[in-house]
C-alpha cells in the first residue's frame, strides 16, 4: 500500500469529524432506542494548506492521480497523533491559487 508523501509541508489546518455509529428509532412513547451500526468508529479527517509552495502541490496532486483519487487507500501520518491511519481520499482535492507559486488547499480523507 502506498504512503502519504511526506515531503510536503504539513497542513496549516486538520479538522476531524468522528462518524456516529448509532441508529436511532424513536417511539411515539417519548422513547428512543439506539443500537450500533458498525462494529468500529470511523473518522474523517479535512486538511487544509492556507499558503502551500507550487511545488508541494504539484506532488499532493501527482500522489493523488496516481491513487486515482478516491479508488485506493493509503497510510497516512496524523500530523498531531503521529499515528498511521489508512485513509483514502473523499472527493476532489480543491485549490486557488494566492499568490505567485502559492496556492490554498483543501482536501478531505476518510478511514477505511
Amino acid at each position: 500500500m502506498p504512503d502519504y508523501p511526506t515531503n510536503i509541508q504539513l497542513p496549516s489546518r486538520c479538522e476531524e469529524v468522528t462518524e456516529d455509529p448509532a441508529i436511532r428509532s424513536g417511539f411515539e412513547t417519548g422513547i428512543v432506542h439506539t443500537r450500533p451500526r458498525f462494529t468500529r468508529v470511523r473518522r474523517t479527517w479535512k486538511i487544509s494548506w492556507e499558503y502551500i509552495k507550487g511545488a508541494d502541490y504539484r506532488v499532493l496532486r501527482t500522489f493523488y492521480d496516481q491513487i486515482r483519487g478516491g479508488a485506493l487507500s493509503f497510510n497516512w501520518t496524523h500530523p498531531i497523533e503521529n499515528k498511521v491511519f489508512e485513509v483514502r481520499f473523499k472527493g476532489e482535492i480543491q485549490s486557488d491559487t494566492q499568490h505567485y507559486d502559492y496556492c490554498s488547499v483543501d482536501a478531505t480523507l476518510e478511514e477505511v
